[in-house]
C-alpha cells in the first residue's frame, strides 16, 4: 500500500468518523480492515475523535443558513443548530448541512493546526541558490527555480513543491527527517541526497547513507550510489546506479547524465543559468550521456553547449528554444 501523507490520512479518518455514524455491519468490517492496514490509521482516527469531542462546546453556536428553496427541517427561518448525537455508545457529529459545517471545522483544526504559523516558504529564482540550516548538522541547498516549505519548530520536516534541493541530514533513527514531495515521502537513514521535483516526475539520488522512498509496504530503499525516477502515469519506479560524486554536482557547476532525456538536461541547464529553455518534441526524448561543465559565463555558454548536445539553442523573441540541428 503506498505511503499516505499525514494530511490525506487525517482526511480519510474524518470520512470514516462520519460514515460510522449510521454504519451497518459491512461498514464496520471495512473500517476494521482499514485500521489493520497501518498502525497510523488508528492514531489518526483517535485524533479525529478527540477533536470531535473538543468541538462540543462550539457546536451549539454554529448556525447554518440555507438557501430559500432548500428543504427545511428547522423552525422555518432557514436556520439550524449543529448538535451532537449518540449511537451505539459513541458520540457523532450530526450529518447533513450542519454536519458538513462541523466536519469543515474539524478539517480546519486537523489539517491546519496552530503550528501552521511556524511554517515558512523559501523560493529561489532561476539561477539563484540558497542554503537553509535547519539545525547545527542539517542543511538544505536550494537550486534555482525551487520552492520549499520548512517548519521553525520542526527541523525534521521539509516539503519540496518544485525544483531541486541537496540535503545533508543529521540521522536520528527515533525522529527521522522526512521530505514531502507531492504525494510522496523521502525519509532519511543517515544521509546526503539530492531530490528533483519537476515535469511530472520525482528524482532522488543518494551520495551517502540511505533513504527510503514512500515508507511502507511499497517502499523503495536507496543506498549510496543509487537513484530513482518516479514518473507520473508509470506504475514502475526506475532504480539505477549513479556515481556518488555526481549527486548534487550542480553545486560545483557540473551536470552528469547517463541516458537522460534532453528535456531534463535543458531544464537543469536553465535552472542553473537562470533561464527557461523550451524543448521541441523532436529532441525532447533524445537520450544524452556525459558531463556538462558550466563555467559561469551565463547564457554565452549555450553556443558552446549546442554542438555538444547535437542541437541548436537560440533565443526566439523572449524565450530560449532547443531544436534539432
Amino acid at each position: 500500500m503506498p505511503y499516505e501523507p499525514q494530511e490525506s490520512l487525517r482526511a480519510r479518518a474524518i470520512k470514516w468518523h462520519i460514515r460510522l455514524r449510521d454504519g451497518d455491519d459491512e461498514t464496520w468490517e471495512a473500517f476494521a480492515e482499514w485500521l489493520a492496514q497501518d498502525p497510523r490509521h488508528a492514531a489518526a482516527y483517535d485524533e479525529v475523535e478527540a477533536t470531535d469531542h473538543s468541538l462540543d462546546p462550539l457546536l451549539p453556536h454554529v448556525v447554518v443558513r440555507e438557501g430559500a428553496n432548500d428543504d427545511r427541517g428547522d423552525d422555518g427561518m432557514g436556520e439550524k443548530q449543529v448538535s451532537g448525537a449518540t449511537a451505539s455508545g459513541r458520540r457523532w457529529l450530526t450529518w447533513g448541512a450542519g454536519g458538513a459545517m462541523a466536519a469543515s471545522i474539524m478539517l480546519a483544526v486537523l489539517l491546519f493546526p496552530a503550528t501552521g504559523s511556524d511554517r515558512y516558504e523559501v523560493v529561489t529564482a532561476l539561477g539563484e541558490r540558497q542554503v537553509i540550516a535547519l539545525d547545527a548538522t542539517t542543511e538544505v541547498t536550494l537550486n534555482g527555480g525551487t520552492r520549499m516549505t520548512f517548519d521553525r519548530k520542526n527541523p525534521r520536516f521539509a516539503s519540496l513543491a518544485s525544483g531541486e534541493a541537496y540535503f545533508k541530514v543529521r540521522h536520528d533513527e527515533a525522529n527521522p527527517f522526512r521530505l514531502v514531495v507531492g504525494d510522496n515521502i523521502v525519509e532519511d537513514a543517515g544521509t546526503i541526497f539530492n531530490v528533483v521535483h519537476a515535469a511530472g516526475e520525482v528524482r532522488v539520488a543518494v551520495a551517502e547513507g540511505k533513504v527510503v522512498y514512500n515508507p511502507g509496504p511499497a517502499a523503495v530503499a536507496l543506498d549510496a550510489g543509487e537513484a530513482l525516477v518516479d514518473r507520473n502515469g508509470e506504475a514502475r519506479i526506475q532504480v539505477e546506479d549513479v556515481p556518488t560524486q555526481a549527486v548534487g554536482s550542480w553545486k560545483s557547476g557540473s551536470l552528469v547524465y547517463s541516458l537522460a532525456p534532453l528535456s531534463q538536461v535543458a531544464e537543469d541547464i536553465g535552472r542553473t543559468l537562470g533561464i527557461r529553455i523550451e524543448v521541441t518534441p523532436a529532441v525532447g526524448a533524445r537520450p544524452f550521456s556525459g558531463t556538462i561543465i558550466l563555467d559561469g559565463t551565463g547564457v554565452a555558454q549555450l553556443e558552446r553547449l549546442s554542438p555538444a548536445l547535437d542541437v541548436v539553442i537560440r533565443k526566439i523573441d523572449d524565450k530560449w528554444v532547443m531544436t534539432a540541428r
